[in-house]
């Protein structure tokens, strides 16, 4: 019985810290484009990936409760237009690719500090910032720079590094950056570590979708694009976990 109990010890010693589940007591509200979408979506992609980065992140913190509230092709605005904050404990924002796309104006950080309600990317992020914390004031928030990507049958510039009617994607991802810094809140930085120009389409659905008359799908992720996302947005959520 010993030396079972002394096997045993050693069997556990060795799992890897990997393997471990973090139970998290709260309700966790997913906000965001369909790249956030797609998590309960995953027929949509004709096969391209097995599951999104939420449920990749619930299999490391398991949130009490999870809600997706993204918006398949919501640019930020819309995520108060169609009532997407509710009550929860802890928010993700990812947004950036489909004001882009729309070429919203990313503005400045006095349309945020001010509350100027001018449109821009910005301002329209401190409206959201507030509905936040007016749903909960205690809620805990991460803030994700929007991940790169091009393409799409030409809603986004051939390159993830070029300008769409005079506007870089860089310049969303460093707003996104700004108001986290002046909100001290945590980022997770999806534009600097998922994905470059070169990776992007061996890490997105673009070959999945060309069946459906999409090119250079290099805008949304396959597993291998969404386990990237993961990893960057786990390390931000236990800067932000409660106990």
């Amino acid at each position: 019985m010993k030396n079972l109990l002394m096997i045993l010890a050693i069997v556990l010693a060795a799992v890897p810290a990997f393997a471990q589940v973090r139970d998290v007591k709260g309700h966790w509200c997913a906000l965001g484009t369909s790249i956030t979408w797609y998590n309960e979506n995953v027929n949509a992609s004709n096969g391209g990936f097995t599951k999104g980065y939420q449920t990749r992140v619930m299999e490391k913190l398991a949130f009490t409760k999870y809600t997706n509230n993204a918006v398949n092709g919501g640019a930020l605005k819309t995520v108060l237009q169609q009532n997407k904050v509710i009550a929860a404990d802890y928010y993700t924002i990812e947004h950036g690719i489909n004001d882009w796309g729309q070429s919203i104006p990313v503005g400045t950080m006095d349309d945020y500090i001010n509350n100027t309600g001018n449109g821009t990317f910005a301002a329209e992020y401190r409206k959201l910032i507030d509905a936040i914390y007016k749903a909960n004031p205690k809620a805990k928030i991460v803030i994700c720079t929007p991940r790169r990507g091009f393409g799409f049958s030409g809603y986004l510039p051939d390159h993830c590094y070029d300008p769409k009617n005079g506007i870089y994607l860089s310049e969303y991802a460093e707003m996104a950056r700004k108001i986290a810094e002046y909100e001290s809140i945590p980022v997770a930085d999806f534009y600097k570590y998922c994905g470059g120009q070169r990776t992007l389409l061996d890490e997105s659905l673009n070959d999945a979708r060309a069946s459906s008359g999409y090119t250079n799908d290099a805008v949304h992720p396959n597993d291998i694009g969404y386990q990237r996302m993961a990893n960057v947005l786990i390390d931000a959520l236990e800067n932000v976990i409660v106990d």
